[in-house]
């Protein structure tokens, strides 16, 4: 979708200046990296707001719950952990539960009651109207942009200090380059992958790549129940990231991802070490809101 304009209801990705060289010092100077917990605190502190805003604005929200650290997981090659994958074959289980939650949620019931135009007027509330909006260009050349209006953009302004700056960020590192193809097209690629397909071939499963599994599973699941859907992917998924990490897979994956890593550090280390910054520096005022929530819900208020 090259130059093309992408409208988000929360900050994707985007970056001011895509290609400029920038360098971010040395390495023992970068802000670490949130962990899950960290990141489901702030995920729940900018909902509390959110939530807090639509109020002010006479209608009732319910913050989402925050993301779990298995809802985290990305695994954009092959699946290689074995209690993930036991749990939840190639994640299904968490997609259905999550567009259940979007058609059926408190939310979804509440804006169902309303009338036509207070359920616009919801929406506006909530995510702007579209007529004031901060764009930012992404490192795929995609125009992004979010309004900068409603209680979404407020609610980041506040946790974060400044909602222009916390979306340009964010939208960098969330679309930092797509190397997937790169890494492939690699002879250490090829090769792990080859002795993943001989380890899968000895579990009585024949495929020459993850991706080929993919397209056979969807092939497999079409038409099961979500139960049997499950259980296809929780028996696929298990042999899968067993190979993986009985195979240099696991290994070769991390090592071209940390090659391609560093690369994007080189281009936009200044970013991605300023994104870290504001999301750590938002942790002690979305602990304060959370805790502020709790202690709220205790008391009945």
């Amino acid at each position: 979708m090259l130059g093309g304009v992408l409208l988000v209801g929360v900050p994707i990705a985007g970056t001011a200046g895509c290609g400029a060289q920038r360098t971010s010092g040395d390495a023992g100077d970068r802000p670490r990296e949130i962990t899950a917990a960290e990141t489901a605190l702030l995920a729940s502190a900018q909902e509390e707001l959110v939530g807090r805003c639509m109020e002010r604005h006479g209608f009732r929200y319910w913050p989402a719950a925050p993301p779990t650290r298995d809802e985290l997981r990305e695994f954009p090659y092959a699946v290689d952990d074995l209690g993930w994958a036991r749990r939840h074959g190639y994640g299904g289980d968490l997609q259905r539960e999550a567009s259940r939650y979007q058609r059926t949620g408190p939310n979804a019931q509440y804006t169902k009651g309303l009338s036509a135009d207070r359920r616009r007027a919801y929406a506006v509330t909530r995510t702007g109207d579209g007529t004031r909006a901060v764009e930012v260009t992404a490192p795929n050349g995609v125009d992004i942009r979010q309004n900068r209006t409603g209680c979404l953009a407020q609610a980041q302004g506040r946790l974060y200090g400044d909602f222009r700056e916390w979306f340009r960020l964010s939208t960098v590192v969330t679309n930092l380059p797509d190397h997937s193809g790169k890494i492939r097209r690699t002879a250490l690629y090829g090769n792990a992958v080859e002795a993943w397909s001989a380890c899968m071939k000895e579990k009585g499963h024949t495929y020459g790549s993850p991706s080929g599994l993919q397209t056979a599973l969807e092939k497999a699941a079409d038409g099961a129940t979500p139960r049997e859907a499950h259980r296809i992917e929780v028996r696929l998924a298990t042999a899968e990231a067993a190979c993986a990490r009985s195979t240099p897979l696991s290994a070769t994956v991390r090592t071209l991802e940390k090659h391609y890593a560093e690369a994007d550090r080189a281009q936009y280390g200044a970013d991605i070490d300023a994104h870290r910054r504001m999301q750590l520096s938002a942790l002690q005022r979305a602990r304060h809101l959370v805790q502020g929530s709790t202690q709220n819900a205790a008391h009945g208020k």
